[in-house]
């Protein structure tokens, strides 16, 4: 056989070879522009639910603001309402202990011996105002003498 024919066959079974891989790229990427344009419309129908899901998560996002707000709110009430609640307890506690009859005596008790300082203060202070009374009716009869 002659150099130049055994080239040419070598030649057409490498051209062939070529062919038959290029079938299979060319069968790939028609595959592959397929599955792409599959995935651009399963896309474009998830963009829309995409935008739904966004606004659903802002809504529950400003829910879930609205609710922190609202539950700091009513933190704050609910310690207002405990110290309502202590402060009238006490005063309770307070009333209880003055109602017994031992505390009403004490408390009358005390309650007389303040009355009894203020009597005696103003007795104090009137004797005073006597003094001065007395003291000025003197120089008055006294400057009419002279």
């Amino acid at each position: 056989m002659r150099p130049e024919t055994a080239a040419f066959r070598e030649l057409d079974t490498l051209v062939r070879n070529l062919s038959d891989q290029l079938a299979g790229f060319r069968r790939r990427a028609l595959a592959a522009e397929a599955r792409t344009r599959e995935l651009e419309q399963i896309l474009a129908g998830m963009t829309g639910k995409l935008d739904e899901v966004r606004q659903q998560m802002e809504d529950t996002q400003a829910s879930r603001d609205a609710a922190v707000v609202q539950a700091k709110t009513l933190e704050a009430q609910l310690a207002a309402a405990r110290g309502e609640v202590q402060r009238v307890q006490a005063a309770v506690a307070e009333l209880s202990a003055k109602a017994t009859p031992e505390a009403r005596d004490q408390e009358l008790a005390r309650e007389n011996e303040r009355l009894k300082a203020r009597l005696g203060e103003a007795r104090e202070k009137a004797a005073q105002l006597s003094e001065k009374v007395r003291f000025l009716r003197q120089q008055i009869g006294l400057g009419a003498d002279r």
